[in-house]
């Protein structure tokens, strides 16, 4: 899988393994490790996680068990809305890498947008990138006008921004905002979120027609249709999987390709549809979930 280059020089693989929720949400024990090592053993090698999904410590077990260098990977985590402000901004990343047992992170992310807390919450990032404890800053779930109070104090750019975006949210204008400012757009629930979401299956992306129509001509399955329409615009996508097939299936997606017509087609398929939280009021909710300890 090809990697993207990042405004800040680093490189980025284009296809994550998204780790929210294997099992359940904030289950941190041998079968999220396991599933982590599976998806090593085919071929991740960025692996996104968070101090709220509650798991980082079976992230760094998993690294630490694959026989591999720790600069063989990219590990992205993120600090979670009641880590906000500067001190606790600093703690949670130490937290996070205690239980990670790493002593850096490739990307640290703000969560969520928790505007009141974001100034002090970047500079602390931006100390953390300092010391080299955070080789690249980025944002999830930050809208333009949160990117715009952002860019007004910032002295490190964000890099990346993490989205919630699927065939039926996709986010155009704030895509094509972020990627104004040289900030690489990447892919939440890109095939239209898990089973933790309690949506049907019939109910999301990969069961819509178009889709599987594209599936069907291109021999393969409807979750690579969509990740190879990420891939194809340049956004990164974080797929999580625990079977071995799909597991191996989002990375396997070099054998075809979708045509500016297809794209267009999947593009048209957008409701504004919402699985996961609103980031115009996200934060407020979030406080009142802390990070498992």
């Amino acid at each position: 899988m090809q990697n993207i280059q990042l405004s800040d020089g680093r490189a980025i693989p284009q296809i994550g393994f998204g780790t929210a929720a294997i099992g359940e949400m904030h289950q941190d024990d041998g079968f999220v490790k396991e599933t982590i090592l599976k998806a090593i053993d085919a071929g991740y090698r960025h692996i996104d996680t968070a101090a709220f999904y509650g798991n980082e410590r079976s992230v760094g077990k998993a690294i630490a068990e694959s026989g591999m260098a720790r600069d063989q990977f990219f590990i992205t985590t993120k600090v979670w809305d009641t880590q906000q402000g500067y001190q606790p901004t600093l703690r949670a990343m130490e937290q996070s890498l205690e239980r990670l047992q790493m002593d850096y992170a490739d990307l640290y992310l703000v969560h969520w947008p928790y505007p009141e807390k974001t100034r002090p919450t970047w500079q602390a990032m931006e100390k953390l990138h300092a010391e080299g404890l955070a080789k690249s800053l980025g944002l999830s779930n930050f809208r333009k006008q949160d990117i715009q109070q952002l860019m007004d104090f910032a002295e490190i750019k964000p890099v990346y921004n993490q989205l919630e975006l699927h065939p039926y949210l996709t986010q155009k204008q704030l895509v094509e905002y972020c990627e104004s400012k040289g900030i690489v757009v990447s892919c939440w629930s890109p095939l239209g979120t898990g089973s933790w979401s309690g949506v049907e299956k019939s109910e999301k992306p990969i069961a819509d027609s178009v889709i599987t129509a594209l599936a069907e001509k291109y021999q393969v399955s409807a979750g690579q249709i969509i990740l190879k329409w990420d891939v194809e615009q340049g956004r990164i996508a974080i797929p999580k999987s625990e079977s071995d097939e799909n597991i191996a299936a989002n990375l396997a997606l070099d054998g075809f390709s979708l045509t500016d017509e297809e794209l267009t087609q999947i593009d048209q398929l957008n409701q504004d549809k919402r699985y996961g939280g609103d980031p115009d009021n996200a934060w407020q909710d979030n406080l009142n979930s802390p990070v498992p300890e």
